[in-house]
């Protein structure tokens, strides 16, 4: 989906909650003026959105949380040391319910924001929202239902994704519907009680791990011997940046501004759910074996000159074959009690964290942050409520 040049792309301030959007959309949430969560109580939910200078997608994220059909709940919005208007467009929602804090150095990575989220944090149960991701209205009533039904810690809906071509996609499930390393599973899909991060501890920073800090902290939680479950629902829409070559440095937004404007209107879900059973039923017709040869060879190639010509283009082709290859070698790795993607990410970069540089660079940030933090929680230099 090509984009419009970064001049032409206006910072998108959402307004108050008793004012109109002056991009046409309606931010007069029924759902979130129900009730106002009274600031001496105990939310039930605690909702948790790390950003870093994305002020003109962040808004979409969070008037997706003041839609829910559950209500009690509170937002921390932590900013990684943002430097853009990202506590202006939280504070136009004036929303009591909705807090921000800005560290006051640049971690890099989700760890250090979440962490510091986690510590303010009061509700009985904890959900984490990616500021580029949406959730469907009934998405925190959905998952809460399921935990207090099944038992579980964790609970996660259908890992749906749009791709930057506009293509609807999700990631792989096993059969027995639990979660198992070779799964990946983004953190704005999770939901947990709150007992579960108290035992599994903070999030690593990149620097400690070789896989990405989410899919670290969700291993560890398994390898606890923690009730991870899937729920056969689909209750959010994931936009990753990693698939947006420069998305930060172009500041994207009209693809989440798209599916924001879509995501409450009767009938999208069915349409998202029919999109990605089209795509996989397409996928399963393999060209010829030579044509997998030849593409492997392209692919190939691409990724070696990719220092020298710039980044592969996103539309690279991987042949079935070389995908039904990793999956199983993920799955192998998996029974033996290994984490498949610190293994894959270890023997691609050679070094802890090497995937986050490598994706900071891609999304067109500098490699390491100005002033690297190494601690477990950063200092917080400014806290809005």
């Amino acid at each position: 989906m090509a984009s419009a040049q970064p001049s032409e792309l206006p910072d998108i301030a959402f307004p108050a909650a008793t004012s109109v959007s002056s991009v046409g959309i309606d931010l007069l949430s029924q759902f979130a003026l129900r009730a106002v969560a009274e600031p001496n109580t105990q939310p039930r939910v605690s909702v948790i959105t790390a950003t870093y200078n994305r002020s003109n997608v962040l808004g979409y994220a969070i008037e997706s949380v003041r839609r829910q059909t559950l209500t009690d709940w509170e937002l921390w919005v932590v900013g990684d040391a943002c430097t853009d208007d990202t506590a202006e467009v939280v504070a136009a929602f004036e929303d009591p319910r909705i807090h921000f804090v800005n560290l006051a150095q640049n971690v890099g990575d989700q760890s250090g924001p979440n962490n510091e989220g986690f510590r303010r944090s009061r509700g009985r149960f904890i959900a984490y929202l990616n500021h580029d991701d949406l959730w469907f209205p009934d998405h925190l009533e959905t998952a809460i239902g399921a935990l207090q039904e099944t038992g579980a810690d964790l609970v996660w809906p259908l890992v749906a994704a749009r791709r930057s071509d506009g293509v609807y996609v999700c990631n792989d499930l096993n059969a027995e519907r639990r979660y198992a390393p070779h799964l990946s599973v983004p953190a704005s899909f999770w939901v947990m009680r709150r007992e579960l991060v108290e035992e599994v501890g903070p999030w690593r920073g990149h620097w400690e791990c070789h896989a990405t800090p989410s899919q670290d902290w969700l291993f560890r939680a398994w390898r606890a011997g923690k009730e991870l479950r899937y729920i056969p629902h689909l209750t959010a829409i994931g936009l990753p940046s990693g698939g947006r070559p420069r998305a930060y440095a172009n500041r994207e937004f009209l693809e989440n501004q798209a599916v924001f404007e879509q995501i409450c209107q009767q009938g999208f879900r069915e349409k998202v759910l029919l999109a990605v059973a089209e795509h996989y039923a397409i996928a399963q017709s393999s060209p010829p074996v030579w044509g997998e040869v030849r593409h492997t060879f392209r692919d190939f190639v691409r990724r070696r000159l990719a220092p020298y010509w710039g980044w592969p283009r996103p539309s690279a082709y991987i042949p079935p074959l070389a995908i039904a290859v990793r999956k199983k070698l993920r799955r192998l790795l998996a029974a033996c009690g290994l984490h498949p993607e610190s293994v894959q990410l270890f023997l691609k970069y050679h070094r802890r964290g090497g995937f986050i540089y490598f994706l900071r660079r891609f999304r067109g940030l500098p490699e390491e942050p100005d002033s690297a933090v190494r601690v477990e929680h950063a200092t917080v230099s400014e806290a809005r409520d």
